[in-house]
């Protein structure tokens, strides 16, 4: 019986054509290796809108580069603008990109952050000319020098709409309410609504924190401290989106919401006299706030009460000298407000002589 071999050698002369091939255009030419190409930063998320005669531009602090790598090194970021005016609005000739500023990545003195977003107002210092189409462009930096691809957006100041009148912010406990006029008749579309801004002393701001345009002339914020200064201002706004038309700010309105309710009347008081003296004694109040004790006393039968703690005591306790004679003690607790809100007193005990 004739058994076939296998064509061992014909096969591996075909692996070895096929491995020849594959390397055969990188070993026939010698020559000096070819450094990898870095990689560059990603482009930003830029978004733009504008408010009066001013652009807020934000963006998100990039992490990636384009090729999906993590990016490092990052240093600044470049921003671009070129103007063109809009059809119907004021003449003048178009501007090409220019260099508008650098914003630092870490720390920047001419733009603001929430958490890893950044915020960079256009027109701060001259207000922007109305009329006009502004595109941005903006290109993150590495400390390499390496620049990232472009973003840009586009967005049109428009002729100023008139702004409300004689905003007026009032406190509240953990509220402040604001109220204001609208625009004289003829000023603004008689279809506008407004947004709300709030600035705090350490604190980016002023933030917009109506998500939706108010229809009234009235606006409540809850989210609000007690003991905490807020300042607001408000703009007409017409229209939503980008394309939204917002007018100079009304105000500024300052406002400070206030802790107005008092601790519990401290319970179970007790006066017992030890020598000369008196001692009081009440159970301790739980409130988180609370700053003190005041102790009252007068004298029977229908003396007026006299403060003995004009600084309000911390402990449960207090030991009295009084004069000659029967006494009524009665206390009070107080909390650590501005207002330094007190409690109603605790129902009277005697001390006889």
């Amino acid at each position: 019986m004739n058994r076939r071999e296998p064509r061992r050698p014909a096969r591996a002369v075909f692996l070895l054509a096929c491995l020849l091939a594959l390397l055969g255009p990188g070993c026939g030419r010698k020559g000096p290796p070819i450094a990898p190409r870095p990689a560059v930063p990603a482009a930003v998320a830029l978004s733009a809108a504008a408010e009066g005669r001013t652009i807020l531009l934000r963006w998100a602090r990039p992490t990636r580069n384009a090729d999906g790598s993590a990016l490092t090194g990052l240093s600044h970021f470049l921003l671009l603008r070129a103007a063109e005016p809009v059809p119907g609005g004021p003449s003048g000739e178009a501007s090409p990109a220019r260099p508008l500023d650098t914003v630092a990545a870490v720390r920047p003195e001419n733009a603001t952050m929430e958490g890893e977003t950044y915020r960079y107002v256009d027109g701060a210092r001259e207000p922007l000319a109305a009329g006009v189409r502004y595109t941005y462009r903006i290109v993150a930096v590495t400390d390499r020098g390496i620049f990232g691809l472009p973003a840009s957006t586009v967005v049109e100041v428009h002729p100023p709409l008139a702004p409300p009148r004689a905003l007026r912010a009032e406190a509240g406990e953990g509220l402040v309410t604001l109220a204001w006029q609208a625009p004289p008749p003829g000023e603004a579309p008689a279809v506008s609504a407004y947004h709300v801004y709030r600035e705090e002393p350490d604190r980016p701001g002023p933030v917009r924190i109506t998500r939706f345009p108010v229809e009234g002339t009235r606006y409540v914020d809850l989210n609000v401290q007690n003991e905490r200064r807020y300042r607001y201002t408000v703009r007409t706004v017409v229209g939503e989106g980008p394309g939204a038309r917002v007018s100079e700010p009304a105000g500024p309105a300052e406002a400070v919401p206030e802790d107005r309710t008092p601790p519990a009347p401290p319970r179970g008081l007790t006066a017992t006299r030890e020598g000369d003296a008196i001692r009081l004694r009440w159970m301790a109040n739980a409130e988180p706030d609370l700053l003190g004790y005041r102790v009252y006393r007068r004298t029977l039968p229908d003396g007026r009460r006299v403060l003995l703690t004009p600084e309000p005591v911390p402990d449960p306790t207090y030991r009295d000298r009084p004069p000659p004679g029967p006494v009524a003690y009665t206390v009070t607790a107080v909390d650590r407000s501005r207002r330094r809100n007190e409690s109603a007193p605790a129902p009277e005990v005697r001390a006889a002589p």
